[in-house]
């Protein structure tokens, strides 16, 4: 085959066109949680709040994946719930059960960005009776 010196200007051209137009590889995010814990004495039977703030606030696709939050209880039981998010931020309302130390992992694994996990722990003090 015998091509042109022409034809090969313009085949090298529309290639280096092609590679400059392409469009550039991002780097995946890399996403932190910063977990809200409870505020004041947290008792056992009742509810406790817990929060997760993502930053930088997830977008797209990575703003509709909520953080998945695995709670200990004292005696080894374990509960999952998902917090959706909301420009970054969710919260989840748990029951706790009994007295003791219990363990909130959260973790957000984005389908674009970095998965980002975050550890907190937090004391329940026993019931103090009824109306509490």
């Amino acid at each position: 085959m015998h091509f042109s010196r022409g034809t090969l200007t313009i085949a090298a051209l529309a290639g280096a066109a092609t590679l400059a137009l392409a469009p550039t590889a991002t780097a995946a995010t890399t996403y932190q949680i910063t977990v809200i814990p409870p505020i004041g004495t947290v008792r056992a039977n009742n509810l406790v709040t817990l929060g997760a703030l993502v930053t930088p606030t997830p977008a797209g696709t990575d703003g509709s994946t909520p953080v998945e939050l695995e709670i200990t209880e004292p005696d080894g039981d374990v509960n999952t719930r998902s917090i959706p998010l909301t420009l970054g931020a969710g919260t989840a309302a748990i029951r706790t059960h009994e007295a003791g130390r219990y363990t909130a992992v959260f973790t957000f694994a984005p389908p674009n960005g970095t998965p980002a996990e975050a550890t907190a722990q937090f004391d329940v003090v026993a019931s103090s009776g009824l109306g509490s």
